[in-house]
C-alpha cells in the first residue's frame, strides 16, 4: 500500500473513530441533562422528531454510496466534467427530497391531533419544531453533495473532523438551554442549527480543490448523465431496505409476540445501547474505504486492490476484536454497572451479539463490493436473509423473548458473511476468501478468545467486591495480553511502518 494511501486512510479512520466517541459522548451527557431539565414526557418530543426525520433519511434510495462511488472514479480517470455535471443534478434531485420533506412536515405539523398521540400542551412545541425541520430540510439534503465530492477527494477525515464541531455546538447548546432557562423549542432550533452549521465549512474546504465550487453546485438537470447513478444507487436503496428492516423490525416483532410483553423491549434497548458501542465504528470504515476503493476499480490492478483489502482487514479486525472481546471480557460486570444485578441474565444475549458484530470485519470487502457496480447479488441475498432471520423472530419470540431478536440478528449477519466468502469474494471480486478469512481475520479472533480466558481464570482466582474495580482490572489485565499477542501476529516492518503513517 502506497504510503500516501495508507496515511489517508490512516487519517480518516482515526478522526472517524474520535468524531464517533465525541459524539456518543456529547449525546450521553446532555440526554440525562435535557430529560431532568424538561422532563420525560416532553424530550420524548425531541426523539419522535429524530425517529421520524430518521425514517425520511430513506429518500435517499442509495444515492449518496452511489454518487460516492462514481465521483471517485471520475476523479480518478480525471473526468471532473462528469463530476459537475452529476453535482448539478444532485442539487436538483436532493432540492426536490428536500421540498417533499418540508411538505410532510408541515403536513403533520398542521394535522398534529391525527398524526401523533400528544397531549395538548405538547401540541403547540410539537408544531414548532416540524416547522423548524421543514425550513431546514432543503439545505440539510443538498448540503449531502457537498459531502459526497470531498470524500472523492479522499477528505473524508475532513468531514469527521467537522462533525466533531456540530457535536460540540451540540453540547453547548444543551447547556446554555439550561442555564438561560430556554423553551424546548428554542433548543431545538439551535440544535438544527448545530447541524448545519458545518455546510459553510465544507463548501470552503471544497473551495481547495474546485475553484468554481459555486457551479457545482447550481441546480442544472442532467436527466440522461444522473440515470446511470440513479440505476446504481436503487439497487442500493433496495438492499438498504432489507437491511433497515432486518435490523429494527426485531424489536417490534419481540414487543408483540414475546411472552413478556413490551417489557421485552427493555431488555432489548439495554443490550443494544452496549453494543452500540462497537457498532457506531462499523460505517466509519466504509466510508473511509469507498472512495479509495472505487479509484481502484477502474484501474483494474488486483494487486493493489488484493493489498488493500487483506491489510485493511488485519488491521480493521483487530480493532473490531479488541472492542468485541473487551466488552464481552466485561458483559456481566458491565450489566451490573448499568443496570443493576436484575439484568445479569441477558448476559449470555449480550455476548451472543457482540460476536455477531465481529463480522463488521469484512469492511474492505463491502466497500469493495460497493464500488465494483455488481450489487445485484448482494440485494437479493440481503432480501433471503431478512426474510428468513425475521421468521426465526417470529418463531423463536414466545419462548426466548429478547433472546429471539438476538438469534435473527446472529443468522442473518451469518448468512451475509457466508455469501461473501463461500460465493461472493472468490467468484464475483476474484479474490483469495481463504486467505482473508485466516490469516486477516481468524488469527485477531483467537487472540480476543484467548484474552478473554486469561481474564476468566483471574476472575475465578480473585474476587473483588466492588463492581468498578472488577470492570478496571479486567480491562486492563485483557488489554495487556491482547496486545501482547497481536504484536506476535504484526511483523516488525508492518509495525514500523504504521508508526510511520499515523505520527506523520
Amino acid at each position: 500500500m502506497a504510503m500516501s494511501s495508507a496515511k489517508s486512510l490512516v487519517s480518516a479512520s482515526i478522526w472517524g473513530i474520535v468524531s464517533k466517541i465525541i459524539s456518543s459522548a456529547a449525546k450521553f451527557i446532555t440526554i440525562p441533562m435535557l430529560v431532568a431539565y424538561y422532563g420525560k414526557a416532553d424530550y420524548g418530543l425531541i426523539a419522535l422528531a429524530f425517529s421520524l426525520n430518521a425514517y425520511l433519511r430513506l429518500m435517499d434510495m442509495g444515492l449518496n454510496i452511489g454518487a460516492i462511488r462514481f465521483f471517485s472514479n471520475w476523479l480518478a480517470n480525471g473526468q471532473t466534467e462528469k463530476i459537475k455535471s452529476i453535482s448539478q443534478s444532485s442539487i436538483v434531485f436532493y432540492g426536490v427530497i428536500g421540498i417533499i420533506n418540508a411538505i410532510l412536515f408541515v403536513i403533520m405539523a398542521n394535522n398534529t391531533e391525527f398524526f401523533f398521540n400528544l397531549k395538548e400542551s405538547q401540541i403547540e412545541v410539537y408544531q414548532v419544531m416540524l416547522y423548524i425541520l421543514a425550513a431546514s430540510a432543503i439545505f440539510s439534503w443538498t448540503s449531502n453533495v457537498v459531502s459526497q465530492i470531498l470524500s472523492a477527494y479522499g477528505q473524508v477525515g475532513w468531514l469527521n473532523k467537522v462533525t466533531i464541531i456540530s457535536s460540540v455546538f451540540d453540547f453547548v447548546c444543551a447547556f446554555l438551554a439550561i442555564k438561560l432557562n430556554l423553551s424546548l423549542s428554542y433548543y431545538f432550533f439551535f440544535y438544527t442549527i448545530s447541524t448545519l452549521i458545518i455546510i459553510p465549512l465544507n463548501i470552503l474546504k471544497l473551495r481547495k480543490y474546485l475553484k468554481d465550487v459555486l457551479s457545482y453546485l447550481l441546480p442544472i438537470w442532467n436527466g440522461k448523465a444522473f440515470r446511470e447513478i440513479l440505476s446504481y444507487s436503487l439497487t442500493l436503496f433496495v438492499m438498504g431496505i432489507f437491511q433497515f428492516s432486518a435490523d429494527n423490525l426485531r424489536p417490534l416483532l419481540i414487543g408483540k409476540l414475546s411472552s413478556d410483553g413490551i417489557s421485552a423491549l427493555t431488555d432489548y434497548r439495554v443490550i443494544q445501547t452496549i453494543s452500540s458501542i462497537v457498532m457506531m465504528f462499523g460505517a466509519v470504515f466504509t466510508q473511509v474505504l469507498l472512495p479509495h476503493m472505487s479509484k481502484l476499480n477502474p484501474q483494474n490492478d488486483k494487486l493493489k486492490i488484493e493489498e488493500l483489502v487483506y491489510n485493511s482487514t488485519k488491521y480493521i479486525s483487530i480493532f473490531i476484536s479488541f472492542m468485541v472481546f473487551i466488552l464481552i471480557a466485561n458483559a456481566q460486570t458491565l450489566l451490573i454497572l448499568y443496570m443493576g444485578k436484575d439484568y445479569i441474565q441477558l448476559t449470555v444475549w449480550l455476548v451472543i451479539w457482540l460476536l455477531t458484530l465481529l463480522g463488521m470485519h469484512s469492511s474492505p470487502v463491502s466497500s469493495l463490493i460497493l464500488s465494483s457496480g455488481k450489487t445485484k447479488p448482494v440485494a437479493i441475498m440481503a432480501a433471503i436473509s431478512c426474510i428468513i432471520s425475521l421468521s426465526i423472530v417470529a418463531f423463536l419470540a414466545p419462548k426466548f423473548s429478547v433472546g429471539a431478536a438476538v438469534i435473527g440478528y446472529l443468522i442473518y449477519n451469518i448468512m451475509q458473511n457466508c455469501f461473501n466468502y463461500f460465493y461472493y469474494v472468490p467468484y464475483v471480486l476474484k479474490l483469495n476468501g481463504r486467505k482473508i478469512f485466516w490469516k486477516s481475520f481468524a488469527p485477531t479472533v483467537m487472540i480476543g478468545l484467548f484474552s478473554c480466558g486469561v481474564v476468566s481464570i483471574f476472575n475465578y482466582l480473585v474476587h473483588f467486591k466492588n463492581s468498578f474495580s472488577t470492570f478496571f482490572i479486567d480491562s486492563i489485565i485483557f488489554t495487556i495480553v491482547f496486545i501482547l499477542s497481536i504484536f506476535l501476529l504484526i511483523k516488525k516492518e508492518e509495525i514500523i511502518e504504521l508508526k510511520k503513517i499515523v505520527f506523520k
